[in-house]
Parts: structure tokens; C-alpha cells; sequence
């Protein structure tokens, strides 16, 4: 599943949708996996009006075995069918550490076209979506905490956006949206009842559009200009053992052998 997702960053978008704000420390969220994503996870004593209390999160659960967090292969989504069995996600479900995701949209690839194309899906208002994920506490050789999630996943085959949003060959797949009263829920409630939740198609409303083409080129990475040339020994031995340039000649002048006549040398031709 080739998504990417944008954290929602702005105060005012927490305070209408979630009922809190992040926290002062935060640093400025990005779209990279190993950025810090504000996530919300279950509170014993929430705030009056909060959901439950803002985490700053990495997306992806690692593996308890992983020695580094930058070499583990995270699993940064997991389909809803196999979050009881899958060997990196089965512990978070069975212990209910269920949070939510906060994004201001999705984007995937297209190729209904037959040429792949990205599209973006927000809500039809412009409110962050919420999405259902899992999360964990990976701790590192060093004795480091860091917390971890995953974003769940289920069938789009139905579904009039995300059906057409898939590698081709691959049967589509969306993440789990919830709705607004459903929140609390996630949450909160048991396990029989979280996974009800689930099974409920998606019925937020949404607008999918093409995004722009970037009409400039990436730029070469900074780096490239400071590597050695792997090849060098081999151009400069033939720049060495290569002859001289030829000069170019220009056109010959014709010369006409002093022995034969000219032309001819009185006015009679004949």
C-alpha cells in the first residue's frame, strides 16, 4: 500500500476536532517515517473535553529485536485481518493499545490512466481525517524509549475513492477512517467492541482530486558534489594514452601542373 500521509500540526484543527491542543515542546511534525507524529492514545484522567492525551509518536512499530531503530524494517501498516496473528502487531491488539492518527490528508497513486498518478483525499470540510492505528514502545540498546505506531488497513473494493487508488495487480486497500462519535470508542471500549468498529465501512465524506505536477526538477543532493569519482583512475590513464587531436585541414587549392597548357593562347578556337 504506497500512501503517504501529512500530520495535522495546527492548534486551532486539534482544539475543533480532538478538544486539545499539542504539546508546547512538539517539534514540527513532517511526513518522513522517523519524524515525530503527534498521536492520541488512551488517558486514564483526560482533560474535561479531550479525547484522551497527545503522544509524539514514529510511524512504523518495530520489532523488540531490532538493535537500531534506523536499520529495523518497521511495519507501518497492517491489514485488519491479520492484526491478531501478524507477529509485530498481535501483541498491541491483544494489550488494547489502540491510538489514533491524526492526518490533514492522504495521498496515493492512481494508474486508471495507465500512467501513474498521485491524488489526494481530505475531508469534505477540511478537517483532519482520524485514523485507526496501533501502537507500542520500542526500547533501544541504549536503553531509549521510543513509541511506535501503525496505521490499520482494510478492503476498498467498494469504496468509490480508494478502489481506484492501487498498484495495478494488487487488490486495493485503504486505511480505517473513523467518524467523529467514533472516537471515544477506539479508545476506550473493549476489544469485541473496538473491533466492530472496524468492520463498518468508511462513512466519512471526502474529496479526492490529482495533485499538481511539480513543474521544477529535484534538486541534486549536496552530497553528490563532495563524493570521490569512482572512476577517475580509468578516464584520466585514457586521457593519458590517447593520441594527439588531429588538426582539421581545410579545403585543398587545386594546382595545375605547369607542363600543360592553360588554356588557349590566341582568340581562334578552331
Amino acid at each position: 500500500m504506497l500512501t503517504h500521509y501529512e500530520p495535522v500540526t495546527d492548534n486551532a484543527q486539534w482544539l475543533a476536532r480532538f478538544g486539545m491542543a499539542l504539546p508546547e515542546s512538539a517539534p514540527p511534525a513532517t511526513a518522513g517515517p522517523a519524524a515525530a507524529w503527534p498521536v492520541i492514545l488512551h488517558a486514564d484522567a483526560a482533560p474535561q473535553g479531550a479525547l484522551g492525551d497527545v503522544r509524539l509518536g514514529r510511524l512504523g512499530l518495530l520489532p523488540p529485536a531490532a538493535g537500531t531503530a534506523d536499520l529495523a524494517q518497521p511495519t507501518m501498516h497492517c491489514p485488519v485481518e491479520a492484526m491478531k496473528s501478524q507477529a509485530k502487531v498481535r501483541e498491541s491488539w491483544w494489550a488494547g493499545r489502540r491510538c489514533i492518527v491524526p492526518v490533514a490528508h492522504v495521498s496515493a497513486w492512481s494508474y486508471a490512466t495507465g500512467r501513474p498518478q498521485r491524488w489526494q483525499v481530505q475531508h469534505a470540510d477540511g478537517a483532519p481525517l482520524a485514523l485507526a492505528g496501533l501502537w507500542n514502545e520500542w526500547t533501544g540498546p541504549a536503553g531509549e524509549t521510543v513509541l511506535c505506531f501503525s496505521v490499520l488497513t482494510r478492503a476498498a473494493d467498494e469504496h468509490e475513492v480508494f478502489r481506484h487508488l492501487t498498484l495495478p495487480g494488487q487488490p486495493p486497500r485503504m486505511p480505517v477512517m473513523l467518524a467523529a462519535p467514533a472516537l471515544p470508542l477506539w479508545l476506550d471500549s473493549g476489544l469485541k467492541d473496538a473491533e466492530r468498529l472496524l468492520q463498518r465501512a468508511a462513512t466519512e465524506p471526502l474529496n479526492a482530486a490529482p495533485e499538481a505536477r511539480a513543474t521544477a526538477l529535484p534538486r541534486e543532493p549536496a552530497s553528490w558534489s563532495v563524493l570521490p569519482d569512482m572512476f577517475a583512475h580509468e578516464w584520466h590513464a585514457m586521457a593519458v594514452e590517447a593520441p594527439p587531436p588531429r588538426t582539421p585541414r581545410g579545403p585543398r587549392a587545386l594546382r595545375i601542373p605547369a607542363s600543360e597548357p592553360v588554356g588557349p593562347t590566341t582568340a581562334e578556337l578552331f
